[in-house]
C-alpha cells in the first residue's frame, strides 16, 4: 500500500527555521545535507508509516501522533505525523531538546 505524504504549514515552517539556523551558523552545506536526510525520511513514510511508534505525547494529545527520528545525539529531530486514510500528514519537525508537543503546537 502506498501513501501520499503532505507537509503541513507548520512542518514547512519548522524546516525553514532549521535551514535559517544553519545559514546563521555559516553551515549552508550542513543544512543541505540535513534537508536531504529529512526528505529521505519523509519519503520512507510513503510505505508502511504505521511501522513508526507513537509519540510519547500521543495519549495526552488525544490523537494517534507517530514519530520518526532524524539524526543522533543532540542533533536529533522528531518528524511528527498522523496517518489519515491514504495520506500521511507531517505535522511538525521538532527538535528533541524541546519540550513535548502540545495541542497548541499542532
Amino acid at each position: 500500500m502506498s501513501y501520499r505524504v503532505r507537509l503541513t504549514d507548520k512542518a514547512e515552517q519548522d524546516v525553514s527555521d532549521v535551514l535559517a539556523w544553519f545559514r546563521e551558523q555559516s553551515a549552508v552545506e550542513a543544512g543541505s545535507r540535513w534537508l536531504a536526510r529529512l526528505m529521505a525520511h519523509v519519503g520512507k513514510l510513503e510505505r508502511m508509516p504505521e511501522r513508526c511508534g507513537l509519540a510519547a505525547e500521543s495519549e495526552d494529545l488525544g490523537r494517534e501522533v507517530r514519530e520518526l527520528h532524524l539524526g543522533r545525539r543532540r542533533g536529533t529531530y522528531r518528524l511528527l505525523f498522523e496517518i489519515r486514510g491514504q495520506v500521511v500528514y507531517s505535522l511538525r519537525v521538532w527538535h528533541s531538546a524541546r519540550d513535548a508537543v502540545s495541542r497548541a503546537d499542532l
